[in-house]
């Protein structure tokens, strides 16, 4: 049995009267000759009413009236005045993609419009985050008139109020969230400011700025479209209402962009015009732009943006893909770092906070996240610097937990944090941080019912094999662009027959179904899922959550889709016997993990996950006779090789688990070594008469090899005649003891032993999969 990863939610239809949306899908299909599957999918995500799904589809260039911004007319005015008057203005950004995309807007509106314009762009590790009164001292000093920030500023009091006392004006244009108060700037220019009406309150920075250069220059700009979208998707805000509008005219934009860092940037990753879309800029660009300001200066991001000198391109090109390879790189060691740190614990807490030294504080948003993913806990990571004594780092949580509500039950004891639901940043000092850490984690105690859950997945629509064609992938391009709030379609199938299962990729680390029912067949891939194939067998149906895409090949196209999570009914066994890697071996959750040998058990069973048990082979009686282990085991894990595996037979069938993993160590691999026949014993025993006391210890393979036999098969011909006593050691000698009595030695405890050795190995090494499960399953032999 392969259990889903997630918690399938699927659209609940029974309060509706289905007679009236079935009536009104068809005609809005019928309407806009689209596919009724499409028109199904934009009803369930809330677009009920043929006026909003029309909207919806057609992607209606909605911008609203940039002066309903509080503070938007004040701002323009006194810009202009700067303009007029030359002065010296400052335009101060963020560090992140959005917060160099939002810089390059004002940046090209301000200079395009004659302006006396410079920026710059905070180090996370020498400025921190948002308005910093030293950097301001700074530009202030070298004559700077008028501070103009884009996406920050909501929260920087004590530098904006320094500027104000030196005289000059500060114009904060942000979209973070307010705290409970406000700084007091000249103008503050914000989507959600309590004052204003503006009607869509989820604008990047990268927004903001496009709005307020709309109002500098009475249009909406729109060769500044495309950097709009770089900092709209990328920042993760709703992609819906104003920002779809931006990021679908963006991306048309950025197909035909004439930036000369775009263009070269996309020739560099053979990205063609027809490939470019919001993963392009989520997967590819914007990360590269984050890499950036992670690892030092995010400076060269806005000149990569803005600059037409070829030589400095492609050194900003080259320079995005180190830093990214270097951020890569950073995240790996101290992911690896952090997983081996959780699964040492002995259980799994209801939020994970770690932090050590060393850790690089630009990617630790990153690993948080990564972890997040792996045990469905919220996570904070953190850096510890000695020379302030302080931890710093990032959180990231799970549906369903409010990061930040949890931070403020430690506010007593932090020095600073900030952030939203789903993302948080904060600084604690050393002095403070296990008082922190505690109050947080009695915090959680009350999301505990939630973090026990699975995490959930939204299905759109379940749909049957035969609706994956060409024609309705390409119709459901209306949706785009997916992002948060306007997810691509998630499509449920179910009882699905495989034909096959293949591993292929470069790195072997992708899963190929091939589907066959009735006429219809089809593939379907899932990504990093090798582990996956492993556990699924031909002969049971499954049903996948896909998302579906074209797969463009020399020159062809055909429809493909991505699984994004999978379940299969019945009983499994998995192979894990050519597994080298402890990490994988050990990682089985839920499971009872047994071990013959006590040298393993004393060896492993501490590593087994939080949520298993490691246990020996000779207690599973007290478990049948009902012993209490504390939880239900869904899997039990055959570590090497049990002496009674009729027993394990029995345990399986007692906990009714579904999962078998098979590693069955063994060290002696007794079944290539055989059984000693009556032969053997007799040859042996005859040198040993006729030698009296031999020097054995440290010289076995030598006597084994005179007798043309494997030393482990001599051990245990001299292991049998010890427990006959026949012979018997004397410090490093084995001596012969004289006997009257004839003696069977291949009835003895150790043959007996040594003989079903054999078997187990057998049959749990040499057998194929289906044999093994049809033992343990369906009652074979």
């Amino acid at each position: 049995m392969l259990q889903s990863v997630y918690e399938w939610i699927t659209p609940d239809h029974r309060d509706e009267n289905d007679a009236q949306v079935e009536v009104l899908i068809q005609s809005v299909s019928e309407d806009l000759s689209l596919p009724k599957m499409l028109i199904r999918v934009v009803y369930d995500k809330g677009y009920q009413t043929r006026e909003a799904m029309e909207s919806f589809l057609q992607k209606e260039a909605i911008f609203h009236d940039p002066f309903l911004f509080h503070d938007m007319e004040k701002a323009v005015q006194r810009l202009s005045r700067a303009i007029e008057d030359y002065e010296n203005i400052l335009i101060y950004g963020d560090y992140d993609a959005d917060g160099i995309s939002s810089t390059t807007i004002l940046y090209e509106t301000l200079e395009s419009m004659g302006a006396n314009v410079q920026f710059y762009l905070p180090n996370r590790f020498d400025d921190g985050y948002g308005p910093n009164k030293d950097v301001y001292a700074y530009y202030i000093k070298q004559g700077v008139q008028l501070i103009l920030t884009c996406d920050n500023g909501v929260a920087g009091h004590e530098a904006i109020a320094y500027a104000k006392s030196q005289g000059v004006d500060v114009i904060v244009t942000d979209h973070h969230e307010i705290g409970d108060s406000l700084p007091d700037a000249y103008a503050i220019v914000h989507p959600r400011h309590p004052e204003g009406h503006y009607p869509f309150g989820d604008l990047a920075g990268a927004g903001v700025a496009l709005k307020v250069a709309s109002a500098l220059l009475g249009e909406t700009p729109t060769d500044l479209l495309d950097v709009a979208a770089i900092g709209t998707v990328a920042d993760l805000v709703s992609l819906t209402g104003e920002n779809r509008v931006i990021v679908s005219l963006g991306l048309e934009q950025m197909r035909h962009t004439e930036r000369l860092g775009l263009q070269t940037f996309f020739d560099k990753e053979s990205i063609s015009e027809h490939q470019i879309d919001e993963r392009t800029i989520g997967f590819i660009l914007g990360p590269r732009l984050n890499a950036l300001g992670r690892l030092g200066d995010p400076n060269p991001g806005v000149r990569f943006l803005t600059s037409f000198d070829d030589l400095e391109v492609a050194e900003l090109v080259d320079l995005l893909d180190e830093q990214n390879i270097a951020r890569k790189g950073i995240v790996e060691d101290i992911a690896t770092e952090a997983f081996a740190l959780v699964d040492a614990e002995s259980s799994l807490p209801n939020i994970i906070i770690l932090g050590r030294p060393g850790w690089h504080e630009g990617v630790l948003g990153i690993v948080a996240s990564r972890l997040v993913e792996k045990y469905h806990r919220p996570t904070i990571m953190l850096g510890y610097n000695p020379e302030t004594a302080s931890y710093k780092g990032s959180g990231r949580s799970v549906e369903g937990v409010d990061l930040f509500k949890v931070l403020q039950a430690g506010k007593a004891f932090a020095q600073k944090f900030g952030g939203h639901e789903m993302a948080a940043g904060m600084t604690v000092s050393e002095a403070n941080f296990d008082a922190w850490r505690q109050a947080l984690v009695d915090e959680m105690v009350q999301y505990a019912p939630i973090l026990n859950r699975k995490t959930p997945l939204h299905i759109d629509s379940e749909i049957d094999l035969s609706a994956i064609t060409l024609e309705n992938v390409q119709a459901l391009a209306p949706l785009k662009p997916f992002g948060t709030d306007n997810q691509q379609p998630l499509f449920l199938l179910k009882n699905l027959p495989i034909q096959q299962i293949q591993v292929i990729g470069k790195n072997k680390d992708t899963m190929k179904l091939t589907i066959a029912e009735g006429d219809i067949k089809a593939s379907m891939i899932a990504f990093k899922s090798a582990e996956t194939a492993e556990k699924l067998t031909t002969n049971a149906p499954v049903d996948v959550v896909v998302t579906l895409s074209i797969n463009s090949w020399n020159g062809s196209q055909e429809p493909q889709a991505i699984i994004q999570d999978i379940r299969q009914d019945g009983p499994s066994v998995f192979d894990m016997r050519g597994m080298k890697e402890r990490d994988q071996i050990m990682s089985v959750q839920n499971a009872l993990y047994l071990f013959e040998e006590n040298l393993y058990f004393n060896h492993f069973a501490e590593l087994v996950p939080y949520n298993s048990l490691g246990l020996k082979t000779a207690d599973i009686p007290d478990l049948l006779a009902g012993k209490e282990i504390g939880f239900v085991p869904e899997s039990i894990v055959i570590f090497d090789i049990p002496l009674d595996i009729p027993s394990v037979k029995t345990l399986v069938a007692h906990f009714d688990v579904k999962n078998v993993y098979v590693y069955a160590y063994s060290a002696k691999n007794a079944f290539m070594v055989g059984k000693p026949t009556r032969e053997d014993f007799a040859a042996v025993y005859k040198y040993m008469l006729g030698h009296g006391a031999i020097p054995l210890k440290g010289k076995e393979q030598a006597l084994a090899d005179y007798f043309k036999m494997p030393k482990l098969r001599l051990d245990v011909i001299v292991e049998v005649m010890i427990e006959a006593g026949l012979v018997q050691w004397h410090k490093n000698d084995l001596v012969t003891i004289p006997v009257t009595e004839k003696v069977d030695l291949l009835k003895t405890n150790t043959m007996e032993k040594w003989h079903l050795r054999i078997e187990g190995e057998r049959f749990l090494r040499y057998n194929d999969v289906e044999k093994i499960k049809d033992y343990f399953f369906t009652g074979g032999k």
